[in-house]
Order: C-alpha cells, then structure tokens, then sequence
C-alpha cells in the first residue's frame, strides 16, 4: 500500500509540474507579442493629430459651433422657432422702446447641441451655418453669447410689428415682378419711402385709432390684419 501510494503521489506532482511548465510556455508568448507591439508603435508613424500643437483638422460634414453670416440673415427668427432648446440656445426678443424698435437674437452657443435644424430651416439658407469650430471652451461663460440686432418694420397705421426691414427687402428681391402686387412689400424695397419719422407709426393708435382703415391707406406699409381689414373696405 505504502508503494502503491508513493507512485500515485509522484505521478500527481510530475503532471502538476508538466501544467506549470506548459503554463509558462502559454504566458510568455502574449508578453513578447506586447514587447513587439510596443516597438512598433514607437518606431511608427502618429495614429492621432499633434494637437494642440498643431490644429485639429475635422471632416467637412462637422457640425460645430453655429455662426451668423450677416450678410444673408435676415432676422426672421425661423432659427429660433425650430430650435429644440426651447429657447436655451437661441432667443429672440423685439425691442419696441428702442429708436428704432429692433429685434434681438441672442445665440448661446454653450447650450446648443449641434442639431442643424437652425442651418436646414434657414429662410435665406444662407444666414446661419454650423461651423468647423470644436474648441468652445473657456472661462467666461459671457463669451459663448453673441447678440445681433435687426431694425424692425412697424405697420404704418396701428404700429404692430410687420417683420424685419431686411426681410421685408429680401421677399421684395425674391419675389421680383410679383412684388408688384403687394404695396408693403414693394414700398420696403425704396429705401426712401422706408424713413418713417420716429414714433409716427405709434401716435395714430396712441390716438385711439379711431380712423378705419381706407384707400388712402393702400400705398402704405400695413401689418396683415390692417391689409386684411382694407381688403375688405376696397
């Protein structure tokens, strides 16, 4: 019995070290795979950019930081209407004690998320792009605001906000000839027969307005529900 024990004993260590061994062998190969990969990576070019010491170059398709090109925009507000935000990215306020009354479009971009709806609703399709800026960060939480500010067109009989003078102007330029057929549209266009003397919108109404609205009010910059209500009267 001793002898037959003796043998089990030495069979069971020689197969304990025959794993261990073998154990070894596995575990050293994964190492030397790691050594190589290692060396090659140091001897190889960069994976990534150098930023930033260098600029960080992004796809074209990149929707980064949203900018105003005030040269198209035309301060319709149809940015801030489809923003999903709800106002946290882009606000707008008229303005009507200012002189002139303008309207005010705040952009804070540190709230925005980059959705593109403001670029594919653009009235224009000109006036507001997402940029290839990435780098927002900063300090100062006053920086990542920008406002802009539109003078407003108010209606010559009741002082009701129409729109924007340079939207006014750009449905004059896109509708050509057919701006013919609507008075306001085509008096905003002369820049001469635009200069309303300040607060002469205002004091008919402040008045009380009791004057209804007739033809010699057709040759005038009205708001929808004074065209409506002449409309009719003609």
């Amino acid at each position: 019995m001793g002898n037959c024990c003796s043998v089990e004993k030495i069979a069971e260590v020689q197969k304990l070290e025959i794993l261990t061994n073998t154990g070894v062998k596995k575990l050293r190969w994964p190492k030397l795979r790691e050594l190589k990969e290692a060396v090659t990576v140091v001897f190889s070019p960069r994976f990534t950019t150098r930023f930033p010491a260098e600029p960080c170059v992004v796809p074209e398709s990149y929707r980064g930081k949203p900018e105003f090109d005030l040269d198209n925009c035309i301060g319709c507000g149809a940015c801030v209407n489809v923003c999903p935000t709800g106002g946290a990215c882009l606000s707008q306020v008229d303005d009507l004690e200012a002189e002139p009354p303008v309207r005010k479009i705040t952009l804070h971009y540190s709230a925005c998320i980059f959705c593109g709806n403001c670029q594919d609703n653009c009235t224009t399709e000109k006036g507001i792009k997402l940029s290839n800026e990435w780098d927002l960060a900063t300090f100062d939480k006053e920086e990542t605001t920008e406002t802009h500010e539109f003078e407003l067109q108010m209606c010559e009989k009741c002082g009701a906000v129409v729109g924007t003078k340079k939207h006014l102007v750009w449905l004059a330029e896109k509708l050509g000839p057919l701006a013919y057929t609507n008075p306001s549209i085509l008096l905003a266009k002369s820049s001469d027969l635009l200069k309303l003397e300040p607060g002469e919108a205002t004091q008919e109404s402040a008045a009380g307005g009791e004057e209804a609205v007739g033809a010699k009010d057709f040759m005038r910059i009205l708001c929808p529900k004074c065209k409506c209500e002449l409309n009719i009267r003609l």
